[in-house]
């Protein structure tokens, strides 16, 4: 590795653990039920219906992740946020059961505190950041890209959050390289680890609301890939065993086709959305091409590449509608792209996912 960190900040906070933390992460944190829609982990964030007619475009339906009553920061980010708070509170409660059983002794000083790192482009910083805060947990030590703009780096400076800054466009990191860029020696990687399964549970409500509206194509804004992943995942699933939260037929949901939005240049406006390497991503073509042959999604399903005259073309109509940002309208600059070229059938029901506005 050839890159270095610079630090921007770090929060003091224990190193080791004790029991007064094992007791506030496993009491302090609620546990939701998984997959109850009568007791829903998720407050459902409303859909609204656009008529695009006097634009030229037809009638789509907006799911909007900026609603606040939903998403304290306003960005469909705070549910995976969320998810990662879940992570210490279940470390916590592992540590009662292995005493329990005699595993482990009173004396845990020697455990040291887990401390997790993830690049950011600024949306979950601050989600993460203020759900962490809540519930008194470690700060997360997030990685930026030296180029992210000042004004978005003195908000996350504001945030609860240890902050370091490096060349990403350099190489491809690994998880140790992203572990050592953000002074977290014997930490843990968030955005490489698979074991969590966050293809599967950063987002898992939100598709099902999304699955519910009973639309024939869903866009969506495509940065990390997570968010597909999250959607293909739970077509899949429930192909397989039908979740309780899901209310339409099966047979409607895996004829939906998921089409994800890339800016095809680099220096987008939609900057939340751009990268130089995704070495995490776990669905590729190949993976879709998988789920298509086997009947488990849409035949347009996929990721496409959209032209920065769509992103700033939908950005400006969505702002008419909802609060948002250029990298959350992609979905819809995908919508507009594909209607000019023919390729939205008239009689499809349209949802396209806002997914908010951060900083």
């Amino acid at each position: 590795m050839t890159i270095e960190s610079e630090i921007i900040q770090e929060i003091p906070y224990p190193e080791v653990m004790d029991w007064e933390l094992v007791e506030r992460w496993a009491d302090g944190i609620p546990v939701f039920s998984d997959n109850d829609p009568d007791q829903p982990e998720w407050r459902r964030t409303p859909t609204c219906t656009i008529d695009l007619a006097s634009e030229g475009y037809g009638t789509v339906h907006v799911k909007d992740e900026s609603d606040q009553r939903s998403n304290p920061t306003r960005t469909i980010k705070d549910r995976p946020a969320w998810e990662l708070s879940t992570i210490f509170r279940d470390h916590a409660r592992g540590l009662y059961l292995l005493k329990k059983e005699g595993l482990l002794n009173g004396n845990i000083g020697s455990l040291p505190v887990p401390r997790l790192s993830y690049i950011t482009a600024g949306n979950v910083g601050k989600a993460v950041s203020e759900s962490f805060k809540r519930f008194g947990l470690p700060p997360m030590k997030l990685l930026v890209d030296k180029d992210m703009p000042t004004e978005r780096l003195a908000k996350l400076r504001e945030l609860y959050a240890d902050i370091y800054m490096a060349d990403l466009s350099k190489e491809e990191l690994t998880p140790e390289d992203i572990k050592m860029l953000t002074n977290n020696d014997g930490g843990i990687d968030i955005t490489s680890v698979a074991v969590i399964e966050p293809n599967a549970v950063f987002y898992d409500w939100h598709v099902h609301e999304a699955f519910n509206e009973g639309a024939d194509e869903i866009y969506i804004p495509y940065g990390s890939g997570r968010l597909m992943e999250n959607y293909l995942t739970w077509q899949c699933r429930n192909a397989r065993c039908k979740d309780p939260r899901l209310r339409i037929p099966v047979g409607r949901l895996i004829n939906i086709s998921v089409l994800g939005a890339e800016p095809e240049q680099a220096d987008s406006a939609a900057d939340k959305l751009t990268k130089h390497y995704n070495p995490f991503i776990l669905f590729d073509d190949h993976d879709i091409s998988a789920l298509q042959r086997l009947s488990f999604t849409g035949k347009n399903t996929g990721v496409n590449h959209v032209s920065e005259e769509r992103i700033q073309q939908a950005y400006k109509l969505m702002s008419r509608y909802c609060d948002t940002e250029p990298s959350a309208s992609a979905g819809l600059a995908l919508y507009l792209q594909r209607w000019d070229e023919g390729k939205v059938d008239l009689d499809d029901k349209v949802l396209v996912v806002n997914t908010g506005k951060g900083i």
